[in-house]
């Protein structure tokens, strides 16, 4: 066996899988692990390279349990959310019901036609590659997708409702501006890293503030954002501030504040006095 194939279910958009017996070889190469270690692989999907890991789970059974875990890789994640956005959505709609009318917990069995499935493909000892065996498309899955990209479905999760911030995003280039515009509720974060210049902002639209030739930053070419939980939206400006204050503890900076200077970025924001008295 080179090849496992996977029905999606919960686990593949929160944590991994877990290797069935009769797949471990496959994937351990006869590299067996001890009780509660672990090594890193990389997670080939879709022409793009993510990092994950091998664990033996440390369970009080007397066999071993491997996972493949990308828990911390919330990229890979988002990538799995939209390629599988029928399940996806599904597995929110039976857990928003379970939760909050039947108040309790059950595990989500879609229909055998709305079955979705992921190929595992050990290629080596280091690297595993995903592939798309059976999707299902709708009309709907752009509109879905967009959701995912904005964690609409954040707040149905119980660990996740009071959470301040209900996403927090890689480092994009300046060219991927464009399909971010419309996120909202966000605090942002420009970097020039040739001049070496840092800027944080706020916005209730990301593309009214964030753009090419900013005259506090001009030369700006990285940008990242955190999108703010509802709740929280009237406290925007002081999430920003307080992020503000936290760079300038760090990094030199425009308002004359006390700081490590860890590098040779500058943090270039010249409006401190909101925690200044």
């Amino acid at each position: 066996m080179n090849k496992y194939y996977k029905k999606i279910d919960k686990s593949i958009f929160k944590y991994g899988i877990t290797i069935p017996k009769e797949y471990e070889e496959m994937f351990l190469k006869g590299h067996e692990l001890k009780v509660g270690e672990g090594r890193n692989i990389k997670i080939k999907f879709k022409n793009k390279e993510y990092s994950g890991r091998i664990n033996n789970v440390n369970r009080k059974t007397s066999t071993n349990v491997y996972q493949i875990r990308w828990d911390s890789n919330n990229e890979l994640i988002n990538e799995l959310k939209k390629e599988f956005i029928q399940s996806y959505f599904a597995i929110m709609s039976y857990e928003f019901n379970e939760n909050n009318i039947n108040k309790k917990y059950s595990r989500t069995n879609l229909l055998g036609g709305n079955q979705e499935v992921l190929i595992f493909n050990s290629i080596d000892y280091n690297t595993i590659e995903l592939e798309t065996f059976i999707k299902i498309e709708t009309v709907y899955d752009n509109i879905f997708k967009e959701f995912v990209n904005r964690n609409v479905f954040g707040w149905i999760s119980k660990q996740e409702y009071n959470q301040m911030i209900t996403k927090s995003t890689q480092w994009f280039d300046i060219k991927e501006l464009k399909r971010h515009m419309d996120i909202p509720y966000v605090i942002y974060y420009l970097i020039d890293d040739i001049n070496k210049e840092i800027y944080i902002g706020s916005a209730t639209k990301l593309g009214d503030r964030v753009k090419p030739g900013r005259h506090e930053i001009s030369g700006w070419n990285k940008f990242r954002y955190e999108i703010v939980h509802p709740s929280y939206h009237k406290d925007l400006k002081s999430i920003e501030y307080h992020s503000i204050m936290n760079f300038a503890r760090f990094f030199k900076n425009n308002g004359n504040l006390r700081t490590l200077d860890i590098s040779d970025y500058k943090l270039v924001n010249k409006e401190y006095k909101f925690y200044q008295k």
